[in-house]
């Protein structure tokens, strides 16, 4: 029997040590294209079923791993799309094969050279560090947006984002068969703020654990107008109070746009075995 709705995850992962790993549950209704958050998990830190003996994740070394993947083993049945908030593959120089490494880095090379040409700021890129996305998103997605929507890209395997990287990297080894995608809540946001009519304010402020929850909470209001996105009241305050929860149901919102074809696609000639960074399609939001 076919179904008549699909179920999304989006998982903003932190650090195993402390209590920010958060996953939102949308449910899409194919007729009237509805669009139900159904549940937010956050401060992940115990195994949802006792202690984690009998649990098919027992082994693991970490306590808050072995949290998140018993409540994604739960949640799994009738999964289309994860959004997560972390890098799923590596820097060309890193764990590719040669040929795979190669391409990717001449294409690096290629699309540096292009934004020289086009007087853009372009700056030396290291291979180790950094993917050909973040090069995309730097020349080809930041000048699309408003000064005050860009941000500066964190590198893969930066000082800020190379231990999420690692912690992904061990997760997916549990998550085979699962249908993820990564995406930048900051980024989808970003592209977002012109169809929903954000301001300026509320774009440099949303992000702040405090002063942002007003912004956040109109972020959501918007969307529920034009999107037709349903939340409850105690999930909008939940989601305004807590920013890794609100980014955690914007990787599933961006996952759910991806699985109906509204993100960014990729360009022309963009290395195969290179990861892609779902992002809301900026044509589709002018």
């Amino acid at each position: 029997m076919k179904r008549e709705s699909r179920r999304y995850l989006g998982v903003e992962l932190a650090g195993a040590k402390n209590q920010k790993t958060a996953v939102a549950v949308l449910e899409w209704y194919a007729k009237g294209e509805k669009i139900f958050l159904l549940d937010i998990h956050d401060r992940l830190t115990h195994v949802p079923r006792g202690s984690g003996e009998g649990t098919h994740h027992a082994h693991l070394h970490h306590p808050g791993d072995e949290a998140l993947l018993e409540l994604i083993d739960e949640l799994n049945e009738g999964i289309a799309r994860t959004g997560v908030n972390t890098a799923l593959d590596l820097p060309p120089a890193i764990g590719k094969s040669a040929r795979a490494a190669a391409s990717e880095i001449q294409w690096m090379r290629e699309i540096t050279r292009k934004a020289t040409r086009s007087k853009l700021k372009a700056l030396e890129f290291t291979p180790y560090t950094q993917r050909p996305v973040e090069l995309w998103i730097r020349y080809h997605i930041m000048p699309e947006l408003e000064p005050h929507e860009r941000f500066e890209i964190d590198e893969t395997l930066g000082g800020n984002r190379a231990p999420l990287t690692a912690r992904m990297h061990y997760l997916q080894r549990y998550l085979k068969g699962m249908n993820l995608t990564e995406v930048w809540p900051k980024l989808s946001v970003a592209v977002l703020a012109a169809s929903l009519g954000l301001s300026k304010r509320t774009i440099q402020c949303y992000r702040h654990l405090e002063e942002g929850v007003h912004a956040r909470e109109e972020i959501l209001e918007r969307l529920t107008e034009k999107e037709e996105v349903f939340i409850y009241e105690r999930d909008v305050r939940k989601l305004s109070s807590n920013l890794a929860s609100f980014d955690a149901f914007i990787c599933a919102y961006t996952a759910l746009l991806a699985d109906l074809g509204r993100t960014e696609k990729k360009p022309k000639g963009y290395p195969a075995s290179a990861g892609w960074v779902h992002c809301p399609s900026i044509s589709g939001t002018k």
